[in-house]
């Protein structure tokens, strides 16, 4: 991927960081607390207090998250990137919907996601049209 896309950023799901580091023994309130600051920190000096705490708390989970070679705080993103969300929610979520359809070939995956979309909107449409002016 670094080889095809050189300038291409990569950034990781803070969500699965964090779970990554609670299954590496790093965990409890106060990580988790310190963690989210430093992943929603939108400048280094921000960032840096974040992560100053995080080695007094437990120098192994910062040496682990230092490790990480994607992005996973808001202030490493590249402002040309019209995205600053550090997790993966929506994709998940997604993904989730459109399990059923994984098997499928292209073309008949494409076509079931449009019908399901479609289906979703149009009722969402359907109860917008029934609601009286207020």
């Amino acid at each position: 991927m670094r080889d095809t896309f050189p300038r291409a950023t990569r950034r990781v799901c803070c969500q699965h960081l964090y779970m990554n580091c609670k299954n590496n023994g790093f965990s409890g309130s106060a990580f988790f607390k310190l963690f989210w600051i430093a992943a929603n920190a939108h400048n280094e000096y921000v960032y840096g207090k974040a992560l100053e705490k995080i080695t007094a708390h437990d120098p192994n989970a910062a040496a682990y998250l230092d490790t990480c070679q994607e992005q996973w705080s808001r202030h490493m993103f590249d402002p040309a990137v019209c995205c600053d969300h550090n997790t993966t929610n929506f994709v998940e979520s997604f993904n989730a919907c459109t399990k059923p359809y994984r098997d499928m070939p292209v073309f008949s995956l494409l076509e079931a996601i449009r019908k399901w979309c479609m289906e979703r909107v149009g009722a969402r449409f359907d109860m917008a049209i029934d609601m009286e002016d207020g």
